[in-house]
């Protein structure tokens, strides 16, 4: 099987896995006993990771805090928000986010993207009320791989005085990102060749968010319980490899995907590709085809592990609700498949890839009406 699903979660590098393994044996302490010295020596290197964190993003350390992973993040994030306040987001934000703005009770503004899946900060800027308390626009969106101008619309949030959150998950070591007007940010290490299970929230200095987990009061009182060590170990680690490595991945995932789909088009009638040709993830591809049903294909797809669309929306059915709001009709968002490509694939398996789909395409669309 070939491994085209890397936005749902990425192999941990073999590099990260080294690092880990003595926090799991020698290193065992709890970082939270600092009474003496296995606690200590746990706590040193938890706090070593928070600053290589911290520098990978551009921030300082004590903004850094440590989660289970992005969606227990965005859940923290969002508790900021309360009845009285509206809040601004996108209609294309990844569950963890609309969920609990939904719950809040807060006023909303969803805003609906254009063709490609951008939000215009010009749009975000006119939804502002007086008292909007946050905006929340994810960096990248993980099935259409748009990447949205988060300076821009951290720029206006800050001239205005409102928060603004960002969902950073899929952007995260993959392009470059600039925080500087961000408030508060999500991120995971499971999507950057880290381990499952460890995540993080930069939360700005001077900023009070409600913990969602109350206990112990680790992570500055904002996340209670004991920290996954190996965890931050392993997430440090996936970042600092990212920071060495992303610039060329970058140029050699984009030059591949773009060969991908213009042989795709090229050698398949009625295809269709859905969101931008730039400003999107470099390995990102989103491409439906005419009568054809995506999990049809995908299960005719031996040699390839595929998806079609959120890894953390299991078990639904219907059509992709963000190809739905970039205007995809409902037979085209049924027909949807996402490449993922990562640091193991080649032009040699893109080249099978197609290979397999036109076959697989050809057939389905031979026994379907």
């Amino acid at each position: 099987m070939i491994y085209l699903d890397h936005h749902a979660t990425t192999p941990c590098d073999p590099r990260v896995v080294e690092k880990m393994l003595p926090f799991f044996t020698s290193v065992f302490g709890n970082p939270a006993a600092i009474v003496h010295e296995h606690g200590r020596a746990a706590s040193r290197a938890v706090e070593d990771a928070r600053i290589a964190i911290a520098r990978f993003f551009g921030v300082v350390s004590a903004e850094i805090c440590f989660t289970a992973g992005a969606t227990e993040s965005n859940n923290i994030a969002l508790r900021i928000v309360g009845r009285k306040d509206h809040a601004i987001t996108s209609a294309i934000e990844h569950k963890s986010v609309l969920a609990p703005l939904h719950e809040s009770g807060a006023e909303l503004t969803i805003l609906r993207p254009d063709r490609e899946g951008f939000i215009a900060p010009e749009a975000v800027s006119a939804a502002i009320r007086s008292n909007t308390k946050l905006i929340s626009i994810e960096a990248a969106n993980g099935e259409i791989g748009t990447l949205q101008n988060i300076a821009a619309i951290g720029a206006i949030a800050r001239e205005r005085g409102i928060l603004f959150h960002s969902d950073i998950t899929q952007a995260a070591g993959k392009v470059p990102l600039d925080l500087t007007n961000v408030d508060l940010a999500s991120f995971s290490a499971h999507k950057v060749y880290g381990p499952k299970g460890i995540g993080g929230l930069m939360v700005r200095r001077g900023i009070r968010v409600p913990p969602l987990i109350v206990g112990g009061g680790q992570e500055r009182n904002l996340r209670s319980g004991t920290v996954n060590v190996p965890g931050v170990i392993g997430m440090a680690a996936a970042l600092e490899l990212r920071a060495a490595e992303m610039e060329e991945e970058a140029r050699r995932l984009t030059a591949l995907r773009n060969s991908l789909w213009d042989s795709i088009a090229a050698e398949i009638a009625g295809v269709s590709v859905h969101g931008p040709r730039d400003l999107r993830l470099p390995g990102n591809l989103n491409v439906s085809f005419e009568r054809v049903e995506a999990e049809s294909l995908i299960l005719g797809m031996r040699r390839f592990s595929l998806s079609t669309g959120s890894a953390c929306s299991t078990g639904e059915r219907g059509p992709s609700r963000v190809l739905t709001a970039i205007g995809v009709g409902e037979a085209a968002a049924m027909g949807s498949i996402r490449v993922g490509l990562g640091t193991a694939n080649t032009p040699e398996h893109a080249a099978m890839l197609v290979d397999d789909l036109e076959r697989a395409v050809a057939r389905l669309r031979q026994i379907t009406p």
